[in-house]
């Protein structure tokens, strides 16, 4: 039975659209909705993912109007949402038959063969679409979105030739201005990125998005000092442009000015609301300068605002154990390890705090992670062995080193050591060979050598080897 509905009055009345859809499904009665009605009603289900009211509202007014080519679109669109996207097309497909000039019904499967990674597709429907619309608007966005597409298939050169074109026409377009230095960014061409906004901004200099995104240029270029400049002027044009703020405050850190990057940070706070990952940052800085207390505040801050930043939790581990506070430290590198367990530098610290405590079979597991994760880290077979030669015997740290060898060939660290430690062990014979391989390759270390173990200068051979090596400099 079909009831009258009349407090539907005012065309496009979405809010009256959708009572009077919620209370038909809650009185289990048939109203009748036209076309339109039926279109607010499915897009807002969609909006809201939830699927199984849009498929019902599709469903019913399919029933009313079988017809619509207008609901068959939306039915494909819900069928992409809840990837059945070879279904969707087959709905596409028939449209299409019946409309071969509706721009809608080309864009949406163009957006389905995307999904299905079908990209030269994708640009053909785009462009079918492109060809029967004079829309300006929709113009620009089926263009960016062929743009999209040849990035997709790794064609960078003609995603960006497109994207200058449409900066040609409309300089003012940012979204066109930041998907120009992204595709710039896949393609890992930072100087011709620069070069581009350079350019760009020399002609626009009021485009606060250009000098920004030639700073984030300069930034992965390491010209810090000019990434700073392009960020001052992005600030200079738009003063509550909190990004530029905090991107200059890592130009800053990365040029060790951690007082002033600190203040900078602090800045973006005057306009977004206080971030998890600037508290990090903050913290970092004041890490750098000594200042371990207001480190430890500005990291348990950003572990209250985001409790699974788990950089935070670490800094935190961090900071408790340079305090000799292993039992916190203990506690927050768990909590970070727990967030991401495949992070070498969190079971690197897991193994320091562990070593401090003397829970050594732990700690060289922990170590033997970091090994997994990160095998060309030359640093931890020399913590391995440290630990070894401490809390057990330096026979055994020496064969650890060994082991680092066998995986770590030309790691001239483990070979100085091992200078040191044999030396230690009374084994002159073999300490002097890893010192020549060390010597050969990479004399600079000898200084760190002399500094690890002073009394290495007090054995005759090596200091016969030193005189030879400076008079010839082989062997």
């Amino acid at each position: 039975m079909e009831d009258n509905f009349d407090s539907y009055n005012e065309e496009g009345d979405y809010t009256a659209s959708l009572n009077k859809f919620e209370l038909m499904l809650k009185q289990n009665k048939s109203f009748f909705f036209d076309v339109e009605e039926f279109e607010n009603v499915i897009d807002h289900y969609l909006d809201k993912s939830d699927t199984s009211k849009a498929k019902q509202a599709i469903d019913i007014s399919l029933h009313q109007h079988p017809t619509s080519s207008a609901l068959k679109l939306k039915k494909a669109y819900y069928l992409a949402a809840i990837h059945q996207p070879n279904k969707a097309l087959e709905i596409l497909n028939l449209l299409e038959l019946s409309e071969p000039f509706n721009v809608e019904i080309l864009s949406v499967k163009a957006g389905i063969h995307s999904q299905l990674r079908q990209h030269n597709k994708s640009i053909e429907n785009f462009q079918k679409a492109l060809k029967l619309t004079n829309d300006n608007n929709e113009k620009t966005n089926i263009r960016i979105n062929i743009a999209f597409e040849y990035e997709n298939l790794n064609q960078f050169d003609k995603a960006i030739e497109i994207l200058k074109k449409l900066l040609t026409e409309n300089p003012d377009n940012e979204t066109v201005i930041y998907e120009l230095a992204f595709c710039y960014n896949l393609k890992n061409d930072t100087e011709n990125c620069i070069k581009f906004f350079k350019d760009f901004v020399d002609e626009h200099p009021y485009s606060f998005s250009a000098w920004y995104n030639l700073g984030t240029a300069y930034n992965r270029a390491e010209l810090y000092e000019k990434a700073i400049d392009a960020y001052e002027f992005t600030i200079a044009i738009k003063e509550d442009f909190a990004s530029a703020y905090f991107n200059m405050g890592n130009s800053l850190a990365l040029l060790r000015k951690y007082e002033k990057a600190i203040q900078v940070y602090k800045e973006t706070f005057l306009y977004e609301e206080p971030d998890a990952t600037t508290y990090y940052y903050i913290g970092e800085c004041y890490e750098k300068l000594g200042n371990n207390k207001d480190a430890l505040t500005n990291y348990y801050k950003a572990t209250k605002l985001d409790a699974f930043h788990a950089d935070a939790w670490a800094g935190l581990a961090v900071i408790s154990e340079g305090d000799s506070k292993f039992q916190s430290a203990m506690y927050y590198i768990k909590k970070a390890i727990e967030l991401e367990n495949e992070n070498s530098e969190y079971w690197y610290i897991y193994g320091d705090v562990l070593s401090k405590i003397g829970m050594v079979d732990e700690s060289i597991i922990a170590y033997h992670k970091v090994v997994e994760l990160d095998p060309e880290n030359e640093d931890i077979w020399l913590d391995i062995a440290e630990v070894t030669r401490d809390y057990e015997n330096i026979e055994k740290a020496i064969l650890y080193l060994y082991e680092g060898l066998d995986k770590q060939p030309n790691n001239y660290l483990i070979y100085a050591r091992l200078a040191a430690y044999l030396l230690m062990n009374g084994k002159q014979d073999e300490a002097i060979h890893n010192l020549i391989i060390m010597l050969t390759n990479k004399k600079e270390l000898l200084t760190d050598l002399i500094e690890y173990y002073p009394e290495i200068i007090k054995f005759p051979r090596v200091v016969d080897v030193l005189d030879n090596f400076d008079k010839n400099n082989e062997f």
